[in-house]
C-alpha cells in the first residue's frame, strides 16, 4: 500500500566523473563496472573515450617515413613536413577510408543508432584463424574512419575493440 502512495519515479543526473587508472581503457572499464550496478537503469557515455589513438599515431608515423624516403634527406623533409603531410592525409587516407565507409555504410548507420539508443545487441564475431565469438553487448563508440567499433560485453563487463570486417552478424536483444 505504501508503494501506491509514493510510486517510484525516475531521475536524470548529468555528472562529470574522474577515475584514476593506468590507462583510459582501464578507467572506462572501471566506470562501466560501476554504471552496470542494479541501481542505474540506463546511461550514455558522451565523451572521454580515447580509443584509436595508437592507430592515428601509427598512421602519422607511416606517412612521415614515406615522406622521408621520397624526399631523400632529413633536412628537406623537416622543411616540408606540414605542407606535405596534410594533402597526403586528406587525399590518400580519406580515399581509402571513404571507400571502406561507403562499403559498410548501412552497418555503420545501424551501429550508430544502436549506440544512440543504448540497445543491447548480440554480435557474432569471426577473429583470425576462424575463432568465432558471440557476445551480448552495447555499442560504446564507432569510428568509421579507422573501421573500429568498441563494445561493452555486458556479461564479462569488459570493453572490446573490433574491426568492422570481423563482424559476421548481429541481432537485437
Amino acid at each position: 500500500m505504501d508503494s501506491q502512495k509514493n510510486p517510484r519515479k525516475k531521475y536524470l543526473f548529468k555528472v562529470d566523473i574522474l577515475i584514476e587508472e593506468e590507462t583510459n581503457g582501464r578507467a572506462l572499464e572501471a566506470l562501466l563496472h560501476v554504471l552496470n550496478s542494479n541501481t542505474i537503469e540506463d546511461y550514455q557515455i558522451k565523451e572521454g573515450i580515447e580509443l584509436g589513438k595508437q592507430i592515428e599515431k601509427s598512421l602519422k608515423e607511416t606517412i612521415l617515413q614515406r615522406q622521408m624516403k621520397a624526399a631523400g634527406s632529413v633536412t628537406t623533409v623537416k622543411k616540408e613536413i606540414k605542407p606535405v603531410i596534410q594533402p597526403i592525409q586528406q587525399s590518400a587516407a580519406s580515399d581509402g577510408l571513404q571507400a571502406s565507409y561507403d562499403q559498410h555504410r548501412h552497418i555503420w548507420d545501424e551501429m550508430k543508432k544502436f549506440q544512440t539508443d543504448n540497445t543491447l545487441i548480440r554480435l557474432s564475431i569471426i577473429k583470425p584463424q576462424g575463432v568465432k565469438l558471440s557476445m551480448p553487448c552495447r555499442i560504446i563508440n564507432i569510428d568509421p574512419a579507422s573501421g573500429n567499433l568498441s563494445v561493452y560485453h555486458v556479461d564479462e563487463k569488459k570493453v572490446y575493440l573490433f574491426k568492422i570486417n570481423e563482424i559476421d552478424d548481429y541481432e537485437i536483444h
